[in-house]
């Protein structure tokens, strides 16, 4: 359990889950970066919303954030279609197309007219000879 009083344990957390993050998705630490930006642009138009930084330069902020954002995003997909896709998707797709290509045809389709039933060779009969 951390120490909600020690700043550097927080520090810590932090850069853990930046490093997970970072592994599993390149755009999640922007979006985190995002949502940060967002929350210090309400912080200062609550408390300070008659100062120039709030009046002209957190707006200015916000957009180049969101317009390099949207652009990156856009440019990244049509180089590589998977990039925002988990891991665990990823390495599943990778594992199908390993093997089909050893010949393994994947999961058969079970047509439901030709179900065939296995007979039980020793039937269940409740006491007193009831059916």
């Amino acid at each position: 359990m951390p120490n909600p009083i020690n700043p550097l344990e927080w520090l810590r957390l932090a850069q853990d889950w930046f490093r997970k993050t970072e592994r599993s998705s390149g755009f999640r630490p922007y979006l985190i970066f995002l949502l940060l930006l967002f929350g210090f642009a309400i912080v200062i138009q609550t408390f300070f919303p008659q100062t120039p930084l709030a009046q002209n330069i957190v707006p200015l902020l916000i957009e180049i954030a969101v317009g390099a954002f949207v652009l990156v995003f856009a440019v990244k997909a049509f180089q590589d279609p998977n990039f925002c896709r988990s891991e665990k998707h990823i390495e599943n797709v990778k594992r199908i197309a390993v093997m089909e290509q050893k010949g393994d045809a994947g999961p058969q389709i079970i047509d439901a007219d030709k179900i065939q039933t296995v007979p039980n060779p020793r039937q269940q009969r409740l006491p007193g000879g009831g059916e």
